[in-house]
């Protein structure tokens, strides 16, 4: 596994001290003689040549590192009419990045394979138009690499700024290489690490984890205690105390309390309404399972999927055993790459793949010639990318099947533990019956959907065609949909065809559904029918002494 830290150079003597520090041949030779295109130094180690692991960009004499590096620097500042020894004076302005990788000896990875990792990392993070050394480490028990690239770019003469996000890219570009050499990847924690959605996850990740985590909860707890005590299993801490019912995840990094009011509206996680919802409860998972419970219910959530698309073996970048690196465009004059990860990918026998993703979910752009285009692209950007370039149909899966799969495996938990005549259960079946309504307005919505598009489609082809049926009409309904005559007809009725499957397997699911519902409920009435005509005859006297 590869692990990046960055520390930035603000003094000369510390770049001085540095660069010798890295370059220090009892950390940097090894055993043998390389046979590399890097044309590594070449020392004598008791008579014999052996190789020192250090190599440089735009350098050309390693042991003059910082000498030319100074030198570039001095050039900026007459350049941009700065005094000559401007970072002599210690303006406390940044002079290099020192960007450290380490390695897992478990990884079973060279010294050259290392040091490769790390120079095409720096090469790809600074666009190469930075000096850089870099040196392979092998003293420590782990290698590991320090690379020093200098702040000032060689071209422009501009520095280079370690923004908010550069560390997240330096992260994924190091990730990459590391990936396509074998190592072992870590799952970052911070998927969110950007500007666009940084304050997405400061202000709305915890909650949407609490509200989680208290839904589940009210299914699950048949008193206050048993409330409270459960919460504390799956790490939410509970507070009754006060005006409002506040919440705190435990096993994140979550500083403030949040109160009830800010998670619904409604009231619906305040104590009045948790106590009036709880006490309708009479089956629920014991304490010593709520925790293996809840962690099954959201594994489950996170192997579904919404969309599905079609990849071809030319799409596929890369193939290594952690997903697929793709190639793709992303905005005008950006190409670059983006890995779906392997919980996310089925490889199909002909080569192909599957792939299942989230519009929600996000996934890193990475260009390899402009790091500062680097972005997180959302779910269904990426999908949408993908479909256009392959021509391959976009499976959308429509969240209420989600839904009703959901409310099918609640209601059967109650059935099989014979609760079918409780609060519990007539709770869960109204909730049962406004998922049908709202899946029905989610079908008209659909059959609407598919009525304009073959509008649009039907418009375009008399547009287009040879000899035009009627084009006068055919204009003003795209004016009237408020669609360009020049869309091509083919890319609406792969459209038409995408929402009709979409459609008619959320009919399917649809109808399976509400056909055992409503078997239930006549089999439901038939026992409570049959209960109530036992019941009189066991209360009655004389029924009893016969």
């Amino acid at each position: 596994m590869v692990v990046t830290k960055v520390k930035q150079i603000k003094s000369v003597n510390k770049l001085s001290e540095g660069l010798k520090y890295i370059e220090d041949g009892a950390k940097t030779i090894g055993a043998e003689l390389l046979d590399s295109n890097l044309n590594f130094p070449v020392k004598m180690v008791n008579g014999k040549p052996v190789s020192q692991l250090v190599s440089g960009n735009l350098i050309i004499d390693l042991e003059s590192a910082y000498s030319e590096m100074m030198q570039l620097k001095q050039l900026a500042n007459l350049e941009k009419g700065r005094p000559i020894n401007q970072e002599e004076i210690g303006t406390n302005e940044v002079l290099a990045h020192h960007v450290i990788q380490s390695f897992s000896p478990e990884d079973n990875l060279t010294p050259e394979q290392v040091h490769e990792i790390g120079r095409k990392t720096a090469l790809e993070l600074t666009g190469g138009g930075h000096q850089f050394v870099i040196a392979t480490h092998m003293d420590k028990g782990h290698l590991h690499n320090h690379i020093y690239i200098n702040s000032t770019n060689s071209i422009t003469l501009n520095k280079f700024r370690w923004q908010k996000g550069t560390k997240k890219a330096l992260e994924q570009i190091s990730d990459k290489y590391a990936d396509l050499a074998g190592a072992k990847i870590l799952e970052h924690k911070n998927r969110f690490g950007h500007k666009e959605y940084s304050a997405y996850q400061k202000e709305n990740i915890f909650k949407l984890e609490i509200k989680s985590r208290l839904e589940f909860l009210l299914k699950h707890s048949t008193s206050l205690a048993d409330f409270q005590e459960k919460a504390k299993a799956l790490g939410l801490a509970v507070d009754f105390s006060g005006k409002y019912a506040k919440y705190k995840l435990l096993d994140k990094e979550q500083k403030r309390n949040t109160r009830d009011s800010t998670l619904s509206k409604k009231g619906r996680y305040s104590l009045e309404q948790i106590e009036e919802r709880i006490a309708k409860n009479e089956i629920v998972h014991p304490l010593e399972s709520i925790k293996d419970e809840y962690d099954k219910e959201q594994a489950e959530k996170a192997e579904d999927f919404e969309i599905r698309v079609k990849i071809e073996p030319w799409q596929v970048e890369h193939e290594t055993n952690t997903g697929i690196y793709l190639q793709m465009q992303y905005g005008i004059a950006n190409q670059g790459m983006v890995k779906i990860p392997s919980r996310l990918v089925d490889k199909q026998e002909d080569g192909s793949f599957d792939i299942f993703i989230k519009k929600s979910d996000f996934f890193y752009f990475i260009n390899p010639d402009n790091s500062t285009s680097n972005k997180f692209m959302k779910g269904s950007t990426l999908i949408n990318q993908l479909a256009y370039e392959s021509g391959e149909y976009i499976l959308t899966k429509n969240p209420n099947i989600s839904k009703l799969d959901l409310l099918v495996k609640e209601y059967n938990y109650l059935v099989s533990h014979n609760v079918s005549d409780s609060d519990q259960f007539h709770e869960l079946r109204d909730r049962f019956i406004a998922q049908i309504e709202e899946t029905q307005d989610s079908l008209d919505r659909l059959d609407d959907k598919v009525e304009r598009l073959n509008k649009i489609a039907s418009a375009l082809e008399d547009i287009h065609s040879e000899s035009p049926i009627d084009a006068k009409v055919a204009y003003q309904v795209l004016e009237e949909l408020n669609i360009s005559p020049s869309v091509n007809p083919k890319e609406i009725e792969k459209q038409v065809v995408e929402v009709s499957i979409e459609r008619k397997a959320l009919k399917e699911k649809f109808d399976s559904i509400v056909k055992d519902f409503t078997q239930y409920e006549k089999l439901e009435k038939h026992a409570q029918a049959r209960r109530q005509e036992i019941s009189p005859q066991k209360n009655d006297p004389e029924e009893m002494e016969r």
